[in-house]
Parts: structure tokens; sequence; C-alpha cells
């Protein structure tokens, strides 16, 4: 009995091994890493040197050049002839929202406190936020 039991044993290990190298070998192979040229870096050289120095323009020198203070200055512009707009500018149209916002966070928390519509405090931002200038 220790005998076949052995042999069993024996023949599931080989056969298993067998499986073993069967699916090892089915692995595809890694490929080697591809090759990558690159191109030298050339090595730096000097500057040429000139033997004579460099030529003078026949005309001479540029006028602005001479006079620097003919870069630095821009050039004016005429002032409009018109009057400028009398509307607000977007920093105060802001501002006027965000005082039209916050009356109405107070007139919602007045609400919100359950306070009557009848109240001077009530009123008063009532007052405020139907100002032809707020809306």
């Amino acid at each position: 009995m220790r005998l076949q039991a052995a042999g069993l044993l024996f023949g599931l290990i080989s056969a298993a091994n067998a499986a073993g190298v069967q699916s090892k070998s089915a692995l595809p192979q890694p490929s080697p890493a591809p090759t990558v040229y690159v191109v030298p870096t050339p090595t730096p050289q000097a500057p040429p040197i000139a033997a004579a120095p460099a030529p003078t323009p026949a005309v001479g020198l540029s006028p602005l050049l001479t006079q620097p203070s003919a870069i630095d200055r821009a050039p004016e512009l005429a002032n409009p002839s018109y009057a400028p707009v009398p509307a607000p500018a977007p920093i105060d149209q802001q501002k006027m929202q965000s005082y039209r916002n916050d009356l109405i966070i107070q007139r919602f928390q007045l609400d919100r406190q359950s306070v009557s519509p009848g109240t001077e405090r009530y009123r008063e931002i009532e007052r405020q936020l139907n100002q032809p200038g707020l809306r």
C-alpha cells in the first residue's frame, strides 16, 4: 500500500513539474532594450578674431545715438474734446450692489427673527431698498 501511494505521489509530482515547465516556456520572453543613438555634442570653439577694426559708417552716427532723450520721450496725446460719461464706475456699481445685498440679508434676518414689518428698523431697510439708485 505504501508503494502504491509513493508511486501515485511520484506520478503527480512529475506531472505537475512537466506542466510547470510547459507554462514557463509558454511565457513570452522580454525583448532586449532598444538601442538609442545619441548625437555627440560638438566641442566649443573660440570665436574668430578679426584683424581689422569695424568700418565706420559714411553718414555718421544716428541721431538716436547722439540724442538719447528722443527715445525716452513718449508722444503727447491730444486731450479728448468730449466730456466724460457721468455713469458710475464699475467699482461704484459693485459697492452699491454690495450695500443692497447687505440690506437684503438684514431684512431676511429680521424675517427669521419674526420681527414685524411695521417696526421702524424693518421700514428703514425697505425704504433704502426701494431707493431708485440701488436698483
